[in-house]
C-alpha cells in the first residue's frame, strides 16, 4: 500500500513546523551560550594575558590551522574583521603583540607559495599555551555539565556536530549571496 501524496506533504509540513518551533526555542539560548558561557570560556583561554581578539586568533589557528597549526594571515584577518569589526591595522597590531616577547606565541613568515602572502603559525610556546588553555577550559566546561546525564551529553555532541556541519555547508553554499547582500545593505545607507 502506498502513502498518499497529501500524507507525505502533511508529514513534511509538520516536520517543518517542528523545526521552526525548535529553532525559535534554540535562539533563546543565543545570549546565554554565546555571551555568558562563551565569554567565560574565552576568559579562561585569555588567562589575563591576552585580549579577546588575541585569544580568538590563537584558537582560530588551533581549530583551522591543521596539524601544522598555521594559517594564511589573510584568512585570520578576514575572520577577525568579521567577528570584532576591527581594521587591518588593529589586526596587524594584535598579531605583532602575539609574535613579540614576552608573548612570542606565533611566528609570521612568508608563504612559500606566494611572496606576497604571510603565514601565521603557533610557536612551541604558543602550542603549550593553548594546550594549557584548552585544559583549563575543559575543566570549566566539565564543572558546568557535571550534573547533566550522559545521554544528554551524547545528544549535545551530536547536535553540535550537525549544527556546525550544516553551518559550514551553508557558508560555502551561500557565501556569494551573503557578500552580495552585504553590498546591497551598504548601498541602502
Amino acid at each position: 500500500m502506498s502513502t498518499p501524496k497529501n500524507a507525505v506533504r502533511s508529514i513534511s509540513t509538520s516536520e517543518k513546523a517542528f523545526r521552526r518551533a525548535a529553532a525559535a526555542d534554540l535562539i533563546e539560548f543565543f545570549y546565554p551560550v554565546h555571551y555568558e558561557i562563551g565569554t567565560a570560556l574565552e576568559d579562561v583561554v585569555r588567562a589575563d594575558r591576552l585580549s579577546r581578539q588575541q585569544a580568538a586568533t590563537l584558537w582560530l589557528i588551533r581549530s583551522q590551522g591543521g596539524p601544522d597549526a598555521r594559517m594564511r594571515r589573510k584568512d585570520i584577518e578576514l575572520n577577525l574583521r568579521r567577528w570584532f569589526e576591527v581594521t587591518n591595522a588593529a589586526v596587524s597590531k594584535s598579531l605583532r603583540a602575539l609574535m613579540r616577547p614576552p608573548l612570542a606565541l606565533i611566528a609570521i613568515t612568508e608563504d612559500p607559495h606566494s611572496g606576497r602572502e604571510k603565514v601565521v603559525a603557533l610557536t612551541p610556546k604558543g602550542r603549550a599555551f593553548l594546550d594549557s588553555a584548552a585544559a583549563r577550559a575543559t575543566n570549566l566546561l566539565a564543572e558546568l555539565i557535571e550534573k547533566a546525564p550522559p545521554d544528554i551529553l551524547d545528544h549535545a555532541i551530536t547536535y553540535f556536530t550537525h549544527l556546525t556541519g550544516a553551518f559550514e555547508n551553508f557558508q560555502h553554499r551561500d557565501r556569494l549571496r551573503l557578500v552580495r547582500s552585504d553590498r546591497e545593505i551598504k548601498d541602502q545607507y
